[in-house]
This record gives C-alpha cells, sequence and structure tokens, in this order.
C-alpha cells in the first residue's frame, strides 16, 4: 500500500475518532443529539439492543471515516487533487455531503437531505463533514511532517 493511501486511510480513521470522542462528551456541555431514532434497531432481522446499536454505529462511522479518508488517498495518488491541502479537502467534504444526502440519508429513513429531522439537518451535516476535513488535514500533515 502506497504512503499516500496509508495516510489517507489512518488520517480520516483518526478524525473519525475524534469526532466520535466528541459526539460522546458534547452532551456533558448541553449539546443534545440531532438525529432521532426513528425506529427499532434491526439487522439482518435481529433486533438490536441500544447498546448493540450504539458500538454498530460507532464501527459503521469508524469504517466509514477510514474509506472515505483512503477515497481521498486515492484521488490524490492518481493525480486528481495536489494532495492534502485545505481547498481540496473542502471541496471533499461537500462531495460527502451530498454523497450521503442524496444516499445514504433516504436509505436510513431520514428523508432526501434528512429534510425528516428538521431543514437544518445537512447544514449540521456540513459542518460536521468540514470539521472532518480538517482533522484529515492536521493529522495528515502532522504524519507527513
Amino acid at each position: 500500500m502506497s504512503s499516500v493511501l496509508l495516510i489517507g486511510a489512518f488520517a480520516g480513521a483518526c478524525a473519525g475518532a475524534v469526532m466520535t470522542f466528541f459526539s460522546h462528551i458534547a452532551p456533558m456541555f448541553g449539546a443534545g443529539n440531532f438525529i432521532k431514532d426513528l425506529d427499532r434497531p434491526q439487522i439482518l432481522g435481529r433486533d438490536l439492543s441500544r447498546r448493540e446499536a450504539h458500538l454498530l454505529g460507532i464501527l459503521v462511522h469508524l469504517c466509514l471515516s477510514a474509506i472515505f479518508g483512503l477515497g481521498y488517498g486515492i484521488l490524490v495518488q492518481f493525480g486528481w487533487t495536489s494532495g492534502f491541502y485545505a481547498i481540496p479537502l473542502f471541496l471533499y467534504a461537500v462531495l460527502i455531503t451530498l454523497i450521503t444526502g442524496l444516499l445514504v440519508m433516504p436509505w436510513e429513513g431520514h428523508g432526501l437531505f434528512g429534510r425528516k429531522h428538521d431543514p437544518w439537518f445537512m447544514i449540521d451535516a456540513l459542518l460536521t463533514n468540514i470539521g472532518w476535513a480538517v482533522l484529515v488535514y492536521l493529522i495528515a500533515h502532522l504524519w507527513s511532517a
């Protein structure tokens, strides 16, 4: 595996871990959970406990963070972007937000761009993805320094 791909996957996974950590301590400072539970959690027809669903959600989040970081590393590897810089990562964060709003959110039952929650849902998602991109930028530059 090339070093660019490794940096992308590592930076993405670490950024996802930091974001997960902040999402767990934010309620201690008065922040609420803006994603409502819509249905009983199930996987392959089996009901999950809240703890199982929570742990599975963390695992999926960390895997997707690593995959999105690897995806950005692939863009760098093939020369479609110049490297781990602020503007390309910002545009990548916008692309991730559009993909999740158009594909993932409807599949999860949140509606197109999360409209079942509130009109500001995708703004929150965009800001979160930009925060992830900032962390990827910082981690990638720390790694390669």
